[in-house]
């Protein structure tokens, strides 16, 4: 198989060998991350590995993923201001980016161009490899044992080792629902269906009986609190009619629930401002027409 096969093929991986990977191997995979796209190259990220087992142990008991303690290797992306502002103050120069949303976007957005490299090298490499979002559910867990300073976020985390089993890639939106030409498009209700349900979940369903029907419950009163009681009568009466949970419900209703996604916000919000970060400062005001 050629690289952009690999590549075509990529898949998460969650089951891991006993086998270790070389220093040589993780070196190379980590220049090829440091490697990657930066605006203005300027590289706001600081990347931790993690193979100490105890460690380890203690993170697959925060994060709560067994298959983190058996991993090689786990890598946490910092987005990382700390050192560029120590950098500006030793050379005496004014810094901001903790105080722009607009810097935290882009900056966020190195984070991820970074993390992205490393994980296509590590497909090429055949080293399976998997993200976790879990790093933002323990922010201050995770600032204790990293020994985070101020500035810094951990944004998420990367599980690295050699595959168990090969598995297989999961199913991916339709070319046709995610690439347009020129301008947004417009998909017509059918063509929403047949994306979602039809092609990549595969009208997966939870049919509702006396055992579980306090899922249909529970996705009611979630509705009313998310969306209005209208809204929730229309859910109730669609799964009274259809007699099942759909994809879309189970996943962004039950699975990510938007009221506890919602309900973080504060908690977040919160702890950025404990590692010095303001996004809503509005000392200044700037015509963003005027910034070339």
């Amino acid at each position: 198989m050629d690289a952009l096969d690999k590549l075509k093929n990529r898949k998460s991986c969650r089951s891991f060998l006993e086998k270790p990977i070389s220093d040589e191997d993780l070196d190379e995979i980590l220049d090829i991350g440091l490697a990657a796209a930066s605006g203005g190259n300027t590289q706001p990220i600081t990347i931790i590995k993690v193979r100490n087992k105890e460690t380890k142990k203690t993170l697959r008991q925060i994060l709560g993923q067994n298959f983190i303690e058996t991993a090689d290797t786990i890598l946490f992306f910092i987005l990382d201001f700390y050192k560029q502002r120590k950098w500006c103050q030793l050379s005496k120069s004014p810094y901001g980016r903790h105080r722009s949303f607009l810097e935290f976007i882009i900056s966020l957005e190195d984070v991820m161009c970074t993390a992205q490299s490393i994980e296509s090298a590590c497909t090429l490499k055949d080293i399976g490899c998997v993200y976790l979002g879990t790093p933002n559910l323990r922010y201050e867990e995770l600032k204790e044992i990293l020994s985070l300073p101020e500035l810094t976020i951990p944004v998420l985390a990367m599980c690295l080792g050699y595959p168990k089993n090969s598995g297989k890639p999961n199913k991916k939106l339709n070319k046709n629902a995610v690439i347009f030409e020129e301008k947004y498009k417009i998909l017509s209700d059918e063509e929403i269906i047949k994306y979602y349900d039809n092609e990549k979940y595969n009208n997966i369903k939870i049919n509702i009986n006396d055992k579980n029907f306090n899922l249909a419950e529970k996705l009611f009163e979630i509705s009313k609190q998310v969306e209005s009681d209208s809204f929730a009568n229309e859910v109730k009466n669609y799964i009274k009619e259809k007699g099942y949970i759909n994809a879309a419900q189970k996943l962004f209703g039950l699975h990510y629930n938007p009221i506890e996604m919602i309900g973080m916000n504060e908690w977040i919000w919160n702890f950025f401002k404990s590692q010095g970060f303001d996004f809503l400062d509005n000392s200044f005001h700037i015509n963003r027409l005027d910034v070339k």
